[in-house]
This record gives C-alpha cells, structure tokens and sequence, in this order.
C-alpha cells in the first residue's frame, strides 16, 4: 500500500525516532494532564522551540514510515523545528500513540500526540481521528491510507506550530 521513497538527508531525525520499534515507557506524570486542561503556554517558542520524536511501538512499519515522511514534510511546511531524540538542543520530546479502530465497515486511524518538556512533564496534546477505508482480514491498518496519515501529520504540525508561535 505505501511505497518506499527518498528522505532528505537533513528531514531524518523523525525518521528514525518514529521507525524505530523499540518500546517506549512513561511515568505517572505524563499521564497526568496539566493544571486546566490539556494544555499549557509553551515556555519556549520561535525558533529556540526544538522538537525531538520519541518511538512508536505497535504500529505497522509502511505505516510509521509513512507517517514520518508525512510529518517530515509538514514540519518543514509548518517550519517546525525537529531534531534527532539524541540531540541535546531538543527542548520538547513528542511522544506519539497511533491506533487504527474498526468504525462500522471502515476503519479510524486515532492519534494523540504528548509534547513533554526535558523532565517530563506533558505540556501540550494535539489528538485527532481520520476516517479511513474498509479493512481486510480483521486489521483496522489495512483500511488505512495516505490520505489519512497525510491529515494526520498536517493537523499535528498546525498544532505545534502554532502552539510555538
């Protein structure tokens, strides 16, 4: 469904962090939504604001190599800052949970998004569902499109880039 195509060498730090299957783990505090909602006033903004993507589990590789190059591409739309997760720059980690839902006979790609600071702390939640096609064989993944994952990234690079203004 999704084909392989060229990153540019500089647009890789998501990439990587999204590719990468390793197992990610959160503390309470994370879980825990800030004082008022979901959201506070980014401490850093402009160009000082550097975001580094932390690594999905659980979801087909196509699909997470999609979204990266999605997301890279809207990043540099949206001029998002995103740095490699090694990158001592990164003031903000995003730590990211997609998850593909049967909704009747098509299927929902849900995302949410936790913008942490260094110590932890969520900052920022960007969340949204896109509707997808039907799905074969019981896998809600396979009704899930470039055009959904193309939504997706764009609405959460509007976020955040308007969350840095």
């Amino acid at each position: 469904m999704f084909g392989v195509r060229r990153i540019r060498p500089g647009l890789v730090a998501i990439c990587w962090a999204i590719a990468i299957m390793a197992g990610c783990t959160t503390s309470k505090s994370e879980q825990t939504p800030p004082a008022g909602g979901t959201s506070v006033t980014a401490p850093v903004r402009g160009e000082a604001a550097k975001f580094a993507f932390a690594p999905i589990e659980g979801v087909p590789v196509p699909v997470l190599q999609a979204m990266s190059n999605a997301l890279n591409q809207q990043a540099v739309a949206n001029r998002v800052n995103v740095v490699p997760a090694s990158d001592p720059a990164a003031v903000y980690t995003v730590r990211g949970y997609l998850s593909a839902v049967a909704e009747g006979p098509n299927a929902k790609l849900v995302y949410v998004w936790d913008i942490v600071d260094r110590q932890g702390a969520r900052l920022h939640r960007v969340t949204g569902q896109e509707i997808g096609g039907a799905f074969r064989n019981n896998d809600p993944w396979t009704g899930i499109g470039m055009t959904n994952i193309t939504e997706a990234a764009r609405k959460t690079m509007e976020s955040l880039a308007a969350w840095v203004k």
